[in-house]
């Protein structure tokens, strides 16, 4: 299995990220999922925003985060 570590960046949500890695936001648990342990207690309060600079660890990508295909 292979992983990409991403830095979050202003205003991301495990969504967006999906969206960015997956190719279908509705992924958003596949991120959530993997770092749960750093989210749960990381997430913007009355929103979904990830605090910019978190560090998150993404399995079995699809995508790079500049949106090409990972090999």
């Amino acid at each position: 299995m292979s992983t990409v570590t991403y830095r979050v960046g202003v205003g991301e949500t495990c969504r967006s990220i999906a969206k960015k890695f997956y190719g279908d936001e509705g992924q958003w648990e596949r991120v959530y999922d993997a770092n749960k342990w750093r989210l749960e207690n990381d997430v913007q309060t009355s929103s979904d925003k990830l605090f910019p600079g978190t560090e998150l660890t993404i399995r079995s990508p699809r995508f790079s985060g500049d949106a090409q295909p990972v090999a």
